[in-house]
């Protein structure tokens, strides 16, 4: 029910009706109650008339949904059907076949709840979109919103459609942002409506019984209305004139007591009225955003964003004729409260999700529909079975016997004894037909197959033995039954991105405070958010995001399917390539259902160098991983350069080396030319001594220039003979016989 704590919120927030619906402001009198007037009780028979004809046009197909839901519980005899079986002496037994099949869908959705992530517009805004997606996953903790979800996504597989309402309420001791589950039979939709959001449907309407009190509480101006539609409850309590089954018997059957006398239920009688609550979308001209960021938004001039992007010309407002959506809350005799919604998303905030949709009409309808008539033809085939098994019978000849009532009983009874007339014992034949149990029995376990059959739900599905043998074959087989149920699942995940995208702008539109939130992960550490406390990157308001829903197979099966083939290829890897294993392995682990799964791949990437490739930034383990390899790589560059340094300056310390040397030897060899002169020219002036000479250098080992080209010629000679050649002159004409010595 929508919250009228919000009004003054609504005032703040929104534009008045004044600004938003110049339709209804004219509806305004001068004096008395605005709701009173002409146009108003016009406007009221108008919405009542919307209420009564869905009520009228839906009421078969709600009747058939509420009878889906009776099978899932297990009711499933009529009363004509039960009472027939109980005067012959049976239970009217059930064996409930579709439960667990229902269960089975429902029980995955609860193994395999989607994720989401906000993502920014521009890349300036990728903190801001951060905050927004730890903002929502905290909203999402304090609303128990996954466990609203599921009890959503049960009314859809049951009965064809189930209901998540999003919105703001004034109470101060809870979050201003709530989502919850809301009933099947409280809420009636513009069946005209083809699109799965209802973005084509001109309303959506809810009723509750509410206390008399509590009503007039809510509503103490209107106390007089509220008084008359109760007196109108209680004319025609029973009749559901202004509701159907589906929805008044949760209330009517509060007086079924049975246990206490009229005069103890006058004492404790509720005085109760029904509130009918509507939304509906209506043509008036209405301020919008025309360009920027928030685009398309309804123009709020409390929003700090829209009014820095149309006073700085980025955007600007237009006023167009839109179908804005109203909200209504009434009686059967009048209104309560009229006014524009207070969400600019401009949407309904009452989301459907949806199993089925009847192609005549668009009416909903769920898996038990399909399967009702082969689980009602279980439940008969069985107990037929069980009646020819447990009755006999007779064939008896007029005057058998003195009492034919207590010869019938008698026959009935396993241990009866029958007494017949002497004489008249052939008279009295029994025929038990055993043979006919057995074929409903076996008409019995077809229908069963059948119903898996029908649902996709099969034995592989449900973990129980089958015919098929190999893993694979059996993998075969759940994939193939699985995906008879692939287009509830995707339902959902469309239902919660249009769920996503209202939160997202309802976020951007109230959490307008400073705000300080603890978030935890899986494994249960603590971190602390804060958000619009001035800082640029925790600003939620002021920029715009885009929800999206996390891309996650939900179907275990093909989840394990996956990682076996990646487990397959890594091991025929592994041999030959063992750094791509390494680069790969984060991503395999990513994807296994296993416990912590988030700190293994984070321990992983640690060790391989690996990072997130979803993350937008690194993450601090990243960054100071990345700073710590820039050093050592700086300290190693320094290394290197200084190495180098100092080979250059020892190559220099040598160079200079080898120059002094180079120069020594010169020196060297210019002294030993002049020593040679000077002995030359001692040998020239004292002949003699040339002798003595050459005879102390050979001793000393000393071999002439001469003397080596002539060892080289000689053993050019030698080489050249063996080969038969005729051996090279001796250099400059010398034999070598007389190389060596002196002339």
């Amino acid at each position: 029910m929508f919250d009228l704590s919000t009004e003054g919120t609504t005032k703040r927030k929104s534009a008045s009706l004044d600004q938003n619906g110049r339709a209804l402001a004219e509806m305004r009198p001068k004096t008395g109650n605005a709701l009173d007037t002409g146009a108003m009780q016009a406007l009221h028979r108008r919405l009542m008339g919307y209420y009564l004809r869905e009520l009228d046009r839906q009421g078969l197909n709600r009747a058939q949904m509420a009878l889906d839901q009776d099978f899932y519980d297990g009711l499933q005899w009529s009363e004509a059907d039960a009472a027939e079986l109980e005067g012959r002496g049976q239970k009217p037994l059930v064996y409930n076949v579709i439960a667990t099949t229902v269960d089975w869908v429902i029980g995955t959705e609860k193994r395999a709840r989607t994720d989401f992530k906000v993502l920014p517009r521009r890349k300036d805004d990728a903190k801001p979109a951060e905050r927004k997606t730890q903002i929502l996953k905290y909203l999402s903790d304090c609303n128990r919103t996954p466990f609203h979800v599921s009890r959503a996504f049960e009314d859809a597989i049951k009965v064809g459609v189930g209901w998540m309402e999003d919105g703001v309420q004034g109470d101060d001791e809870e979050e201003p942002l709530y989502s919850r589950y809301e009933s099947w039979r409280n809420v009636l939709h513009d069946s005209a409506a083809t699109e799965p959001d209802l973005y084509d449907g001109r309303y959506v309407i809810r009723t509750k019984w509410a206390d008399l009190d509590v009503a007039s509480a809510m509503f103490p101006k209107r106390r007089a209305v509220i008084r008359k539609a109760a007196e109108r409850a209680d004319e025609f309590r029973g009749l559901s004139l202004y509701g159907d089954e589906a929805m008044d018997d949760p209330e009517f059957s509060l007086d079924n007591v049975g246990r206490f006398g009229p005069e103890d239920l006058d004492a404790a009688y509720r005085e109760r009225v029904r509130l009918i609550e509507i939304w509906f979308r209506m043509p008036v001209k209405t301020q919008k955003i025309a360009g920027g960021s928030f685009a398309g938004e309804v123009f709020d001039p409390q929003s700090p964003g829209h009014i820095e992007e149309t006073e700085s010309g980025v955007a600007e407002i237009a006023e167009k004729v839109t179908m804005r959506v109203h909200v209504a809350i009434m009686t059967t005799s009048g209104l309560l409260y009229l006014g524009p919604s207070p969400y600019r998303h401009n949407r309904f905030p009452l989301t459907p999700i949806w199993a089925y949709r009847r192609g005549r009409d668009n009416l909903p309808y769920g898996m038990i529909r399909r399967l009702r008539d082969i689980q009602e033809d279980i439940n008969k085939r069985a107990s037929k079975a069980l009646y020819i098994l447990s009755t006999n019978k007779m064939l008896v000849e007029e005057g058998a016997a003195d009492d034919l009532d207590e010869l019938v009983e008698e026959a009935q009874r396993p241990d009866g004894v029958m007494v017949v007339k002497a004489g008249k014992l052939g008279a009295v034949r029994i025929d038990v037909e055993r043979e006919l149990p057995q074929y409903h029995l076996e008409l019995m376990s077809r229908s069963i197959a059948m119903i898996q059959q029908a649902s996709g739900v099969t034995d592989e599905l449900l973990g129980r033995r089958t015919n098929a043998s190999s893993g694979k074959a059996i993998i075969s087989r759940q994939d193939q039954g699985a995906m008879a149920t692939a287009g509830l699942f995707d339902n959902l995940r469309f239902a919660q991105q249009v769920r996503g995208e209202k939160i997202l702008v309802n976020v951007e539109q109230f959490m307008t405070e400073e705000k300080a939130f603890r978030i935890t992960n899986m494994r249960g550490t603590p971190e602390y958010i804060t958000v619009n406390d001035g800082l640029p990157e925790n600003d939620i308001v002021r920029t715009k995001a885009d929800f999206v829903i996390s891309e996650s197979d939900w179907r275990a099966t093909i989840r394990q399917a996956a990682v076996d083939e990646l487990l397959d290829l890594m091991s025929k890897l592994a041999p030959t390539a063992p750094a791509l294993v390494m680069a790969m392995l984060d991503l395999v682990v990513e994807n296994m259902d296993v416990p912590s799964r988030e700190e293994l791949v984070k321990r992983i990437r640690a060790i391989t160098g690996q990072s997130d490739p979803d993350a937008d930034e690194p993450s601090p383990e990243m960054q100071q991983k990345q700073q710590a390899e820039a050093m050592a790589q700086q300290l190693q560059m320094e290394t290197a350069i200084a190495s180098l340094q100092k080979v250059k300056a020892e190559a220099e310390r040598t160079l200079a080396q080898a120059e002094k040397l180079r120069a020594d030897l010169v020196g060297a060899n210019v002294g030993s030319q002049q020593k040679a002169l000077a002995a030359a020219r001692e040998a020239i002036a004292v002949p003699a001594s040339a002798d003595v000479a050459d005879h102390i250098l050979a001793e000393s080992g000393f071999k002439a220039q001469s003397d080596k080209d002539a060892m080289a010629a000689a053993a050019e000679a030698a080489a050249a003979q063996q080969t038969e050649q005729p051996p090279p002159p001796a250099p400059g004409g010398v034999e070598p016989q007389q190389a060596g010595g002196l002339p």
